[in-house]
């Protein structure tokens, strides 16, 4: 996380877009890490997540709005700052958002992408991370909910190829966990939670047991979040 807030600090973020905002973790970042800002919209498709991070933000430099993200609400170039984090994996149609976050964004301004990948150098406990987000994604999918796998870092590094950003820069990192087996109660309680929504659902019965795997690994190995790509650049000058 030190990579993302050294980035931040450096950044005089203006009228900036937390884009996917889900639950708004992204905004409390952005609120203690950015250099300045004047406001921050929250935008998200979820009707629940907007409720919950509205009532998280009581303050009035932070909006939070639903909003289909293949479709922004916003006037061309109206944001000096535009971030999405952790949540290029929900979006069905990728390039098309990416794309309406570069509308939306002004000429000169500042873009950042951070999104977790499942190969590479990951710890037992990280893999274990994948694996839950994999599990997840699954039960989302059953229920009628786009969420696709983890990202592969080949497909993150392609997607940041195809970026028109002036100072594109790419950076690996993770949040070092020395005891990936302590504070993991809140996590088995949402995966035994899951467990029992799913077994009331028809044609179940594999994710029922692969979340009966994740328990017991989660109480042997413990869990670490993975890998991240930090993706940044600036709109060059004089794009529309």
């Amino acid at each position: 996380m030190k990579e993302i807030i050294k980035i931040l600090s450096q950044v005089d973020g203006g009228l900036v877009l937390d884009a996917a905002t889900g639950r708004g973790e992204f905004i409390h970042t952005l609120k203690q890490s950015l250099k300045s800002y004047s406001q921050i919209i929250g935008i998200d498709a979820s009707e629940r997540s907007v409720d919950y991070a509205s009532k998280l933000f009581p303050e009035n430099d932070v909006e939070i709005y639903r909003m289909n993200l293949e479709d922004i609400q916003f006037e061309d170039q109206y944001f000096d700052t535009v971030c999405i984090s952790n949540s290029l994996h929900h979006l069905e149609n990728p390039d098309k958002v990416i794309a309406e976050l570069l509308r939306v964004l002004k000429p000169e301004g500042f873009l950042l992408i951070a999104e977790m990948y499942s190969d590479g150098e990951q710890s037992p406990a990280q893999e274990t991370h994948i694996l839950m987000h994999h599990w997840i994604a699954g039960v989302d999918m059953l229920s009628g909910v786009y969420h696709r796998n983890t990202f592969t870092r080949a497909e993150l590094r392609s997607i940041a190829d195809k970026l028109p950003l002036n100072k594109l820069n790419i950076i690996d990192f993770y949040v070092p966990v020395d005891n990936p087996s302590k504070n993991c109660e809140t996590l088995i309680r949402n995966c035994k939670d899951t467990i029992k929504r799913l077994e009331s659902m028809p044609d179940s019965d594999s994710l029922v047991d692969e979340g009966n795997t994740m328990l017991k690994r989660i109480s042997e190995i413990g869990c670490a979040s993975a890998s991240r790509l930090i993706i940044t650049g600036y709109k060059p000058k004089g794009d529309r």
